[in-house]
C-alpha cells in the first residue's frame, strides 16, 4: 500500500513538472498579460474585391491564375464584346459621316452669303444623285475603315494574349476571320467610293457648277440643324456603347492577389457572375472585441503585437485603426476573457504583412499596448 502511495505521488510530481514545462513555454512565446497591455482574439481578414461581369456573355480570356499578383488597371477578364464592338464602330462612322455632311453644308451656307448677287442655277438631276451616291459612299468607307481598324487590334491583343495561353485556338480563327472580312469589305468600299466620286466628277462637268440662290439659305439652315441633331445623336450613342465595351473588360480595381480564379475561357458568364476574387495581402487586419471597462483605454495607433499559430514565437507589428462607436453582443465565435461581459467594442487592428506570410482566415491573438511606457 505504501509502495503505491509513492508511485502516485511520483506521478503526481511528474506530472506538475511537465505542467509547470509548458506553462514556461506558453510564457516565453506570449508572456504573461500587464494592467498597461490587452489582450484578445480574432481572425486575420482582408478587403475582399469581387470582380463580377455586368452584362452577360462568353468568358473570352481570364488573364490571371490565383495566387498572381496584379496592380491596378491589370486586366483580369474579357467578356466577348464582338457585338458591342460592330455598334461601336457603327455609331462612330455615323458620327463621322454626320460631321461630314456638316461641314460641307457650313462650306455652301458661307459660299451662298459671299456670292448671294450672283444667279446661278440649281443643280441638275443627275448632279443631285451622284452626290448623294458619293455620301453614301463615303460613309460606308467610315464605316469599313472604322470596323477594319477594331478587327485589327482585337486581333493584335488577342494574339499576345493566345502565346500566353489565355485564349482558344477557336477563338483566334473566329477573330482573324473577322480581320479578313472587314479587309476585303474595306477594299470594296474604297473600290466603290472612287467610282461614285468619278460619276460626281462628271455630271458637274456636264451641268455646270451650281450657284445657291438667297431663297436656298434657309433650306441649308434647316439641314444644317438636321445634321447637328444627327452627328450629337450619333455622338451620344457612341459614348454610350464606349461605357458598356469598357464593362466587358474587368480590370483590376487596385493593386493585389488573385485568391480565387471562378471563371474559364469559353464559360458563359450571367450577369453578376462572380469572376476572381482579389486581396491585398499587404494589407490585412485583425477585428477584436474589448469589453466597455476597457474601451476608455485605447486610441487610434496604439501599437500592437499579433502572434498566428503558423508561426510560433514570431510577433506581427500592427496598430489600432479604427474603434466602433457602438457597442454589440459578444460574437459567438469570440472568446472573452469575462465571460460576464455580454457587450463589447470591435476593434480593427492593422498588420504589417510585408512578405506576405500571413494570410486571411488564420486565428490570430493580440496584444495592445495602451500605455506607451508599458514592456511587451
Amino acid at each position: 500500500m505504501r509502495l503505491e502511495r509513492r508511485q502516485l505521488t511520483l506521478a503526481a510530481l511528474v506530472i506538475a513538472a511537465a505542467a509547470a514545462l509548458a506553462a514556461g513555454a506558453v510564457a516565453w512565446f506570449w508572456p504573461k498579460p500587464t494592467p498597461a497591455i490587452l489582450e484578445a482574439n480574432g481572425q486575420v481578414r482582408g478587403t475582399e474585391v469581387l470582380l463580377s461581369a455586368k452584362s452577360g456573355g462568353v468568358v473570352e480570356v481570364v488573364a490571371v491564375r490565383e495566387g498572381e499578383r496584379v496592380a491596378r488597371g491589370d486586366l483580369v477578364a474579357q467578356i466577348g464584346a464582338a457585338d458591342v464592338e460592330a455598334r461601336l464602330a457603327q455609331a462612330r462612322a455615323l458620327a463621322e459621316a454626320a460631321a461630314a455632311q456638316l461641314s460641307r453644308i457650313d462650306t455652301a451656307i458661307e459660299q451662298a452669303r459671299l456670292g448671294a448677287h450672283v444667279k446661278r442655277g440649281t443643280l441638275a438631276h443627275g448632279v443631285h444623285q451622284a452626290e448623294e451616291a458619293l455620301a453614301r459612299a463615303e460613309a460606308e468607307v467610315l464605316v469599313a475603315q472604322a470596323q477594319q481598324r477594331q478587327d485589327r487590334a482585337a486581333l493584335e491583343r488577342f494574339e499576345k494574349l493566345a502565346r500566353g495561353g489565355f485564349v482558344s485556338d477557336s477563338y483566334m480563327d473566329e477573330v482573324r476571320a473577322r480581320q479578313r472580312t472587314s479587309a476585303a469589305r474595306l477594299e470594296a468600299t474604297v473600290r466603290a467610293r472612287e467610282e461614285a466620286r468619278a460619276a460626281a466628277q462628271r455630271a458637274r462637268a456636264a451641268t455646270g457648277e451650281a450657284a445657291v440662290r438667297d431663297k436656298d439659305e434657309p433650306r441649308l439652315q434647316a439641314e444644317r440643324a438636321a445634321l447637328a441633331a444627327q452627328l450629337e445623336a450619333a455622338r451620344a450613342r457612341a459614348a454610350e456603347i464606349e461605357v458598356a465595351l469598357r464593362e466587358a473588360r474587368l480590370v483590376a480595381p487596385s493593386k493585389g492577389t488573385v485568391v480565387n480564379r471562378l471563371a474559364e475561357p469559353g464559360e458563359l458568364a450571367a450577369p453578376g457572375r462572380a469572376i476572381a476574387m482579389l486581396i491585398d495581402l499587404e494589407n490585412l487586419f485583425v477585428r477584436v472585441y474589448v469589453a466597455e471597462k476597457d474601451l476608455g483605454k485605447l486610441r487610434l495607433g496604439n501599437p500592437a503585437r499579433i502572434r498566428v499559430d503558423a508561426f510560433p514565437g514570431r510577433f506581427f507589428a500592427g496598430r489600432v485603426v479604427e474603434v466602433a462607436q457602438q457597442a454589440e453582443f459578444t460574437p459567438k465565435d469570440v472568446h472573452m476573457q469575462d465571460e460576464r461581459e455580454k457587450l463589447v467594442f470591435g476593434v480593427k487592428v492593422r498588420i504589417d504583412n510585408p512578405g506576405g506570410h500571413l494570410k486571411p482566415g488564420m486565428p490570430a491573438d493580440v496584444r495592445i499596448k495602451w500605455r506607451a511606457d508599458a514592456a511587451w
